[in-house]
């Protein structure tokens, strides 16, 4: 089996989700003066969020402003309790419904920064960076990333975290087998998860079940 795996939402009508952000810091995205590209940018502190649906919240809440990652009290939890790595959660302020009454529960919400990282192998992918702006950073490659085939990354850059991001794509949370099996042992819900060499055609690429790897080890 692979090694790495990237991390997903479940994505059902009607499931409860984040439709916008209130803060007191920037949240938002601007366009960079030089290449044009939108850059987000945003503080952690702070965050509250309106959330639509009426159905119960599930741990891994989707949020539109993508790329935020929003967790419940119960996945920081099971990730201390199993001592998962690579990341910093701060709590958001509170919930909102769609017609701003505050959401009382009885356990938080967490805005997730996944601080683990790892490098593609690009050589070994056939890709090949041709500029980056001087300005954001941004960078242009040979090939579009729709059009990468599957993806490798350097083991050696790995700094050993359960939870990280390659390197120029912090937005696509990778984790190891471990944060698979935290999830199904303790039930987290609304996480779906994929081999790591599908991170760019994840539309396609099937879904690992999770209970045909850890049913037998229970």
């Amino acid at each position: 089996m692979t090694k790495f795996f990237t991390i997903d939402h479940v994505e059902k009508r009607g499931t409860p989700y984040a439709s916008k952000i209130i803060s007191d810091d920037v949240v938002y995205f601007d366009a960079c003066l030089e290449c044009g590209r939108s850059q987000f940018n945003h503080s952690n502190r702070d965050l509250a969020l309106v959330v639509e649906g009426k159905r119960t919240l599930p741990d891994y809440l989707l949020c539109g402003h993508y790329p935020l990652k929003i967790v419940s009290q119960r996945v920081i939890d099971a990730w201390q309790k199993n001592d998962i790595t690579g990341y910093t959660a701060f709590p958001i302020r509170n919930l909102i419904d769609a017609k701003g009454n505050e959401i009382h529960l009885d356990y938080k919400y967490f805005c997730v920064t996944i601080t683990g990282r790892v490098e593609l192998d690009l050589e070994r992918m056939g890709v090949f960076i041709r500029k980056q702006c001087s300005a954001c950073g941004a960078l242009d490659y040979s090939k579009e990333t729709w059009e990468w085939d599957l993806v490798s990354v350097k083991m050696s850059t790995h700094d050993g975290s359960h939870l990280f991001v390659a390197k120029h794509f912090e937005s696509v949370p990778i984790c190891t087998i471990k944060v698979l099996e935290v999830v199904y042992k303790e039930n987290l819900t609304n996480f779906q998860f994929r081999t790591y060499e599908s991170m760019f055609s994840m539309l396609t690429s099937p879904v690992i079940d999770l209970k045909s790897i850890f049913q037998s080890k229970t």
